[in-house]
C-alpha cells in the first residue's frame, strides 16, 4: 500500500500512510515546509513504512501527536521514538486509554502491545507548535475521553471522532455517546467550509459537506 502525498496546504505537506490489515488506519506525517519540522500523527503500525515516509521528507521528526490511545492509533509509537528520539504527546484525559491499550489489542487481535515509552500529556486545549505554527488543538471527547483534533488551517486531523459519512464508536472504555454528540457540532462550527477533513480510517472530506450531512443526521 503506498503513501499518498497532500502539498497543496500553504504552509504545510501532508502524506497519509495507511497501516496494513486488520486496521487500515491513517497515519499522518506532516512537513513545516519551511522549517523541515515534522509531526507524525497516530503511527498506529508499520514503523518501517513510516519511517521510510519520514526519512523520505528530508525533514527534522518533532513528536509523535496522538488524537486518542487505542491500539490502531499507537501500534508503532515506541518503536518510532527509540528510533527517531522523539516524544509522543497526548491529552491528559487519554491517559488510562493508553494505558489499557495494550490489553484492549489483546482482546480484538489476541496479541499485546508495546505502547509509548514517552508520553507527554498537556491539559485543555492548547496550540502545539509545528515549525513555528501554531497547530490549534481542539478537544473532542466522547470516542475517548481525551480525543483530540488537530486544525492546521487549510486541513484538520479528526482521529476517530469524525468519518467521512460516519462517526467513532462509542461502546469502547471510556466512550460517551452524549459527548460525542456534543463534541462534532462544536467542532464542525470552528471550521470554515473548505478547511479538508482527514480522519483516522476511510477518505478525505470537506468541513461544509460535513456539516451539511451532521445536520441531516441531528
Amino acid at each position: 500500500m503506498t503513501a499518498q502525498q497532500f502539498d497543496s496546504f500553504g504552509e504545510f505537506a501532508l502524506t497519509v500512510v495507511v497501516t496494513s490489515p486488520p486496521w487500515y488506519e491513517n497515519c499522518y506525517v506532516v512537513r513545516h515546509k519551511d522549517s523541515g519540522e515534522i509531526a507524525i500523527v497516530d503511527p498506529g503500525g508499520d514503523a518501517d513504512r513510516i519511517l521510510e515516509v519520514v526519512r523520505a521528507m528530508n525533514g527534522t521528526p518533532k513528536a509523535i501527536w496522538l488524537t486518542h490511545g487505542h491500539p490502531d492509533h499507537l501500534g508503532a509509537a515506541r518503536a518510532l521514538e527509540l528510533e527517531l528520539g522523539i516524544p509522543t504527546v497526548a491529552h491528559a484525559d487519554e491517559a488510562s486509554v493508553i494505558a489499557r491499550s495494550s490489553d484492549l489489542n489483546k482482546s480484538f487481535t489476541g496479541q499485546a502491545q508495546e505502547g509509548p515509552g514517552n508520553v507527554t500529556y498537556f491539559s485543555g486545549e492548547p496550540n502545539l507548535e509545528l515549525g513555528g505554527k501554531a497547530i490549534r488543538v481542539i478537544h473532542t471527547p466522547g470516542h475517548t475521553p481525551g480525543g483530540i483534533c488537530f486544525d492546521f488551517g487549510d486541513f484538520a486531523l479528526t482521529g476517530d471522532t469524525l468519518f467521512r459519512h460516519g462517526v467513532g464508536r462509542t461502546d469502547l472504555p471510556g466512550g460517551s455517546e452524549q459527548k460525542l454528540w456534543e463534541s462534532i457540532p462544536r467542532f464542525l462550527g470552528l471550521l470554515p467550509d473548505t478547511c479538508q477533513l482527514f480522519s483516522g480510517h476511510g477518505p478525505e472530506w470537506p468541513a461544509g459537506e460535513a456539516r451539511r450531512w451532521w445536520r441531516m443526521m441531528s
